[in-house]
């Protein structure tokens, strides 16, 4: 029996025809069966698995139409057909895989918007970095120094890691109530990297590194003490050889000799050390670098917990 065939209407206003018992792949990417065709089951079969995949394929797909998506899997990328243009959708965020500097694969969540990457989510335990020379698409974008151009290493933690990228550094907006941490530091030049705890003072010689380790018993350029874990820390980007300066809030610190509770922690003879305000016969208040929030009963050189910056 001879007819028309099918009328098909698209969003826009556009149509096109299924001729009777024929297949058309000119007007879509499916094989559209009209009335009375024969043998149909494979196009039907093939159409349903190619939207089910979203017509994956590193070539786009023919004929596309308004709204047709296109996963393309090299990319790891899904496309939108827009005003006669495949637009990849940005704005996503996925779960993918990332190769660390030993080849190894982390499971993460990337999130980048308007092709650009803001940010990792990272449930590993330990640390990672990113292989420098694999994973060029996103390495570039978390490094340490915060320097595309410049090689440095990115190191992924547990938990969210924005790009440091120094032109589009991704920042929290908003208001912390609460911080895991208990210090506030801030990052200084160094004549060298300091364990932490070590206790720090400005370096007198001009023209030099900003801070170095405690040399002398009451010194009244002593700031603060290294921290690796700070609540907030101010001056994050600064290059070089740097140490974290906790100037507020309780820290481990070096001590040498007994110290008691609530005892002043001034600086000693030891390098990089503090000791009890009783071990001296007099002192200043610009000498005191905290209070010890614990005892230490022993001689000889240890770790306590002192608050910083309370004379």
């Amino acid at each position: 029996m001879a007819g028309e065939g099918y009328t098909i209407s698209t969003h826009n206003g556009g149509s096109f025809i299924i001729a009777e018992d024929s297949v058309n792949t000119t007007d879509t990417s499916l094989s559209l069966v009209g009335k009375y065709y024969i043998g149909y089951g494979k196009d039907v079969a093939q159409n349903s698995v190619s939207l089910l995949e979203n017509f994956a394929s590193d070539t786009a797909p023919a004929n596309p139409i308004e709204g047709q998506l296109w996963w393309h899997p090299t990319e790891q990328q899904l496309y939108i057909r827009s005003n006669n243009a495949w637009l990849g959708i940005d704005s996503d965020s996925k779960v993918t895989t990332i190769l660390d500097d030993a080849s190894a694969n982390h499971t993460v969540v990337t999130s980048k918007v308007n092709g650009v990457y803001v940010s990792i989510i990272s449930s590993d335990t330990t640390d990672w970095v990113i292989h420098p020379t694999l994973e060029t698409a996103i390495e570039p974008y978390f490094r340490d120094n915060g320097l595309t151009g410049t090689p440095g290493a990115a190191t992924i933690k547990a938990g969210i890691n924005l790009n440091t990228d120094a032109t589009k550094a991704m920042k929290f907006h908003g208001t912390a109530t609460t911080a895991l941490y208990a210090d506030v530091a801030e990052m200084y030049s160094s004549d060298a990297e300091y364990e932490a705890g070590t206790v720090i003072m400005f370096n007198q010689a001009e023209g030099t590194h900003e801070v170095t380790q405690s040399s002398y018993a009451k010194s009244n350029r002593v700031i603060g003490v290294v921290t690796t874990d700070p609540a907030l820390l101010m001056n994050s980007a600064l290059s070089g050889t740097t140490v974290g300066v906790a100037l507020l809030g309780r820290t481990p610190c070096k001590v040498t000799g007994e110290v008691a509770k609530g005892d002043r922690i001034i600086s000693s003879d030891v390098p990089g050390h503090g000791q009890s305000e009783n071990a001296v016969e007099e002192f200043s208040y610009q000498h005191v670098v905290g209070r010890a929030i614990e005892s230490k009963t022993t001689p000889g050189e240890g770790i306590i917990e002192v608050v910083i910056g309370v004379k």
